[in-house]
């Protein structure tokens, strides 16, 4: 009896480790590798704080990024229909772990000339970022002050 209650233990134990796994796996097939490791829930987009992610963009995003068209990086303005925001802002805040070991990023490194480099914002600041691109993919144009 005590043999298969062990082995059933164990079975279970084993189960539940490789379900786990298959669950970080998973998320960071869906969402990149970063701080983000829950899903974010969106509400209504907030103009303001849209308003701070352009300037956010302007100042850190700009050189190497637009969002209608091609730089030395893709145009971002389609990318929050393609990704999830957890991913968006995960690639945001560690650019490089996902451009040398997520498949997405290594093909993104394969098109475009340059890696993406670590911009030095914050968790908060990305947040903004990707509610600036949120704002601007639904109105096609920027937030007013």
């Amino acid at each position: 009896m005590k043999k298969s209650f062990h082995f059933l233990l164990s079975v279970i134990i084993i189960i539940g480790i490789t379900a786990c796994g298959n669950s970080d796996e998973q998320w960071v097939e869906e969402h990149g590798y970063g701080p983000i490791t829950d899903k974010l829930e969106l509400s209504e987009i907030d103009s303001d704080l849209a308003l701070q992610g352009k300037q956010i963009f302007d100042s850190y995003c700009a050189a190497c990024h637009a969002l209608n068209s091609q730089i030395s990086g893709p145009a971002l303005r389609r990318v929050v229909d393609k990704r999830t925001p957890e991913f968006v802002i995960n690639y945001t805040l560690n650019p490089r772990e996902n451009s040398e070991n997520h498949p997405i990023g290594q093909e993104l490194s394969e098109q475009y000339s340059a890696m993406m480099f670590d911009t030095g914002i914050d968790e908060e600041e990305a947040i903004a970022v990707y509610e600036y691109m949120r704002y601007y993919n639904e109105h096609r144009a920027d937030p007013e002050e």
